[in-house]
């Protein structure tokens, strides 16, 4: 699963839209051309992995999409690095797709036509978390678009021109893929606790779970049919626990999560301690860390994944039972580690080597 784009910076080359990596990557040289992503894909190819992209949509994109106005496309995005920031986004800078600007559409059809000639996929993530309301309801073009119809910018009318955005862009996707697929959004506005029924449809979205493992609407989404990926960030998001980056103290969702939390966290524990039903639990297509870039590049990443997604890998292919807990897992991810390091990749240590001399010994109490 590839978040390929963001607000901060748009890598991708898009042979379509090629002003947006122009005008909104970091540098010429920070940018993923197509030889580059299509090694990438054969890369995880011929390692049985399918690289999965996402271009999050309406928000998480800003930079890049600043052109439309000097070609005569209009505002693409709005609210692009609009301060202060706290007002319009979840975190600088902030920007968002303008859904009643019909160029945008035709933007994106051109854009998902290079993403379906690049990624060998039989899906596609469309991102959707993280909206800001506020954002579109304080420019004056949509404020505009919405007093013609009628409105004044309820939360309610806000979610359906959402909604009327999610619709075109879907259109969008199955046009490039000559085909209708399924396509997958994160957790958001949306999909909140009694209304993910007149948004969406089960049978063309699946639901990625980034909320806490305790949220309601596990149980809900599950029991309205549908199928859900769960990557819960108080045990799956492995960028928590380093320092905030805007202001002091440590990040949002800190504390860190180590391999312990990763291992016991068991998607269909989640559900059935919510009282699911068993005979739903085939909906739960599986799940995903996620490492979040904002603090994090190619020199720590490798350390900073393994070897607690290996505990992830053990949870999801085999799913111990709860009477299979980390502890009995240690000694192997223990031998695991140094396994992976004697294959030349950096993972992180664990414990003091004396640990695994002394197998059992490094305990906090005994039972």
């Amino acid at each position: 699963h590839w978040h390929i784009t963001d607000t901060h910076s748009f890598p991708f080359y898009s042979r379509r839209v090629p002003q947006l990596s122009l005008h909104g990557s970091y540098s010429p040289k920070k940018v993923y051309n197509p030889k580059d992503i299509r090694e990438i894909v054969e890369f995880a190819k011929l390692r049985g992995v399918r690289v999965l992209p996402e271009f999050d949509a309406p928000a998480h994109v800003g930079n890049g999409w600043q052109f439309g106005e000097k070609e005569g496309k209009g505002k693409l995005a709005v609210c692009v690095n609009k301060e202060p920031w706290q007002d319009f986004c979840v975190e600088p800078p902030c920007g968002q797709l303008n859904p009643v600007n019909p160029h945008v559409y035709t933007t994106l059809g051109k854009l998902y036509q290079d993403f379906f000639e690049l990624f060998e996929t039989d899906m596609f993530h469309m991102g959707g978390d993280e909206v800001n309301l506020n954002c579109w309801n304080s420019t004056e073009e949509i404020q505009e678009a919405l007093r013609r119809q009628g409105k004044t910018g309820t939360e309610e009318e806000l979610l359906e021109l959402w909604k009327n955005f999610q619709d075109q862009a879907a259109e969008k996707v199955y046009a490039a893929a000559g085909k209708k697929l399924p396509l997958i959004l994160w957790t958001n506005s949306l999909t909140e606790k009694g209304q993910v029924e007149k948004f969406l449809s089960n049978k063309e979205y699946i639901i990625q779970i980034w909320t806490t493992g305790q949220d309601a609407v596990i149980k809900e989404l599950i029991d309205k049919d549908f199928k859900v990926i769960f990557s819960n960030y108080d045990a799956w998001y492995f960028d928590c626990g380093y320092s905030s980056w805007v202001g002091e103290g440590n990040n949002w969702c800190s504390p860190y999560k180590g391999w312990q939390i990763v291992y016991e966290n068991s998607p269909k524990e989640m559900y059935r301690s919510q009282g699911g039903n068993p005979a739903r639990e085939s909906l739960i297509l599986g799940g995903e860390a996620a490492m979040w870039a904002e603090q994090v590049d190619g020199a720590a990443v490798i350390h900073k994944l393994w070897p607690r997604a290996s505990a992830l890998g053990e949870r999801l292919w085999t799913d111990p039972e709860s009477s299979q807990t980390w502890k009995q897992a240690e000694i192997r991810m223990i031998n695991h580690r140094n396994r992976l390091v004697e294959r030349g990749i950096e993972a992180d240590a664990l414990q003091p080597e004396w640990c695994n001399q002394n197998e059992g010994l490094c305990y906090t109490k005994k039972n």
